[in-house]
């Protein structure tokens, strides 16, 4: 009885440290690869001309469907790195001037400055926060759009209805997706 606790619990916390990982990974971190795994695959596929013979027909409109899904990922990508870049130039930037404002030891004369500066740090890194949670807000709903779109092209396609497709893209939230 207690090993198997023992050994649930220890499976329990080896998927909890998988699972955090998994979403903790920022948006624009991952390849084109690893965000559409199917469509990529199908992809090489049809660039190689090895779709099988049910899919070969649609050749041509597959590989426009793949352009159509590789084209925005770069861009989108780009956007959110740099959306990520300034908010770790912001963080950065204010508690360099806290760490100017509030001299140690603190006198009394400079408990006001640093106040001030402090609370300028709040309200700064809060709106940087939220900037960047904005930008990966429209990368996840743009890539999940573009996702929907390709699968929805593939399975119009003669001999596309069984293609498996990638699954959903989940939105993180803010505490999934931490600096």
């Amino acid at each position: 009885m207690r090993t198997r606790l023992l050994a649930g619990l220890g499976t329990a916390i080896v998927m909890t440290l998988i699972s955090a990982a998994s979403a903790i990974a920022l948006p624009g971190t991952r390849t084109f690869v690893e965000t559409y795994p199917f469509a990529s695959a199908l992809c090489v596929k049809g660039e190689a001309g090895a779709l099988g013979k049910r899919l070969e027909p649609s050749r041509e409109l597959l590989l426009n469907s793949c352009t159509t899904l590789k084209l925005p990922f770069a861009g989108l990508e780009a956007t959110v790195t740099s959306a990520e870049a300034q908010y770790s130039q912001t963080v950065a930037n204010e508690s360099a001037l806290v760490l100017a404002a509030c001299p140690q030891p603190l006198t009394q004369a400079d408990r006001p400055a640093c106040r001030t500066a402090r609370s300028n740090r709040r309200s700064a890194d809060s709106s940087a926060l939220l900037a960047r949670h904005d930008a990966v807000v429209t990368f996840v709903n743009a890539i999940e759009g573009n996702r929907v779109t390709f699968w929805s092209a593939v399975h119009s396609l003669r001999g596309g209805a069984g293609v498996a497709a990638d699954p959903p893209i989940k939105q993180p939230t803010p505490q999934q997706n931490p600096s």
